[in-house]
């Protein structure tokens, strides 16, 4: 990241980082890193990850933040290369990738997580029963080993902790967007 950073501040070089979308987890990621790295770098807002992925590869922009997800197919494919991950381990999937943190910026940490909602006042009995079964597909070593090869970090959460996460995360989330001056469409 250190390298990318110093190439990005070189005088009259055009820099740009992609995301899946304006305000999302991918945008927000790479505001993160523009204030922790103390770089200004263009933010190109794509309709999902396969544009970004596209211009990534036809060198319209220098670099993206996406879910491993997505840039697995072009990472076996060889037409990416991944340079750090923003979590704040190794994720299982790419191992030998190192954090942002480890990369110079220590302290980064955005972890987009995929959340199974229900309708609010949904019976317990029905919650309860729907958290048991998402619990016993994860436990499952064949929808373990499945959803890691897409490239998923498989874990699971209670509920509880889920409005924990949410009450800790939201307000450093909305000081990033406060800084970067993102609004909604």
């Amino acid at each position: 990241m250190k390298e990318l950073v110093a190439a990005a501040n070189q005088p009259n070089t055009k820099f740009a980082f992609g995301s899946f979308g304006s305000g999302t987890t991918s945008h927000l990621a790479g505001e993160m890193f523009k204030y922790m790295a103390g770089v200004d770098i263009l933010h190109v807002p794509y309709k999902g990850s396969a544009p970004a992925m596209t211009d990534l590869i036809g060198g319209q922009i220098q670099f993206t933040f996406d879910t491993n997800v997505a840039a697995l197919p072009m990472l076996r494919a060889g037409k990416v290369k991944a340079i750090a991950v923003t979590s704040a381990q190794r994720s299982s999937t790419l191992p030998n990738v190192p954090t942002i943190a480890e990369s110079g910026y220590p302290g980064y940490e955005m972890v987009p997580w995929i959340v199974i909602v229900a309708p609010r006042g949904l019976p317990k009995a029905v919650s309860q029963k729907l958290t048991s079964s998402i619990q016993d597909i994860l436990k499952d070593p064949n929808s373990k080993r499945d959803l890691e090869r897409a490239g998923l970090e498989v874990a699971f959460e209670e509920p509880q902790s889920y409005d924990k996460r949410v009450a800790t995360e939201l307000p450093l989330l909305r000081a990033y967007v406060h800084r970067a001056k993102i609004t909604a469409d």
